[in-house]
């Protein structure tokens, strides 16, 4: 498995891009998804900023695999030109850390509201993002999210059949969250995946280590990896406990961030036959 690369989600992190870099060496992983620092979201910091995190992250020897932005992760009927002016910052921050994609989500559909009525103007929206990432060398990559319109397989396939420059992040807990099998969901989205965000959750939806939910994360992986696909976020989630009595209720809580951290790497390494 010398070939597959690993990296971290940042927000599973501390927010000190210090200590973001210091796990990810700690757990010998290849590079960060980016998604915050102390000096605050990806998508909102100044050139001089992204200038030094460049510094530190050339430094480290580690990758940057994308920007994790919450951009179009807003109501289908907030502000849209608000998310225009992000990822315009975001795209400039991208030449800096020399970062070729960007994550983005699909917006919020009202609750009790047809996803469907609104589904030319998230793909519009949508492209019109793509039109500006695409003339900057970037690639956007859509992350299916509950709640969003493509939080279902099937609208996810209907964003990327549409905007064909586009590609999809999978993350197996969010199809688990709207009812969908994982594989089921992986067999319509397979062709147009980029990477793949390792998470999973027990039977009543708390975060658990990969491989001991029900987020069938070994199928998963294996036939991401028989398809070329090489590149994985760990993005656990797990829980960090408050006090000495969680452990006898949770056993996969842990007692910082740390910990938590090192045991999700721990425990998704080992499913793709890698010792720490």
């Amino acid at each position: 498995m010398s070939s597959v690369k690993l990296f971290s989600h940042g927000g599973e992190l501390r927010v000190e891009l210090g200590d973001q870099i210091e796990a990810v060496k700690r757990n010998g992983l290849n590079g960060i998804e980016l998604g915050g620092t102390e000096f605050g979201l990806i998508s909102d910091i100044s050139f001089v900023v992204a200038c030094l995190i460049r510094k530190k992250l050339n430094d480290s020897g580690l990758e940057v695999l994308s920007l994790a932005t919450t951009i179009g992760r807003i109501g289908i009927k907030d502000d849209f030109e608000a998310q225009i002016e992000k990822l315009k910052n975001t795209l400039e921050v991208c030449k800096v850390l020399g970062a070729d994609k960007v994550r983005v989500s699909s917006f919020f559909i009202p609750g009790f509201e047809n996803p469907q009525d609104y589904r030319q103007l998230v793909i519009d929206r949508l492209g019109r993002m793509n039109e500006l990432a695409g003339a900057h060398g970037v690639t956007l990559c859509l992350e299916n999210r509950f709640g969003c319109y493509g939080g279902t397989a099937e609208r996810c396939h209907e964003i990327l059949s549409a905007l064909p420059e586009m590609v999809g992040i999978f993350n197996p807990v969010e199809f688990v969250k709207v009812g969908e099998d994982v594989i089921d969901a992986w067999n319509i989205l397979r062709s147009r995946i980029a990477y793949v965000h390792i998470s999973d959750i027990s039977e009543d939806g708390k975060p658990v280590p990969a491989g001991c939910g029900i987020a069938k994360i070994r199928d998963l992986t294996r036939k991401f990896i028989e398809k070329g696909g090489r590149n994985f976020s760990i993005d656990p989630r797990l829980t960090v406990r408050r006090s000495n009595k969680q452990v006898d209720q949770d056993r996969f809580s842990y007692k910082n961030s740390d910990a938590a951290f090192d045991a999700a790497c721990g425990g998704f390494k080992s499913i793709i036959g890698i010792r720490n």
